[in-house]
């Protein structure tokens, strides 16, 4: 019983935090975490760093 109450609860913390990624990728935001969404096709931090 105990195994299934851990696998709920981390199954619903990773739909938490898929959701969370959908919810800002609808807004617009960037996913580098760094709000370069005008930045085109910046693949990490560093690229989107140089361009902001």
């Amino acid at each position: 019983m105990g195994d299934i109450i851990v696998i709920l609860v981390i199954g619903i913390c990773l739909l938490a935090v898929l959701a969370y990624h959908i919810n800002r990728r609808k807004k617009g935001q960037s996913g580098c975490g760094c709000g370069c969404s005008g930045c085109s096709g910046a693949g990490t931090i560093r690229e989107c760093k140089k361009k902001n």
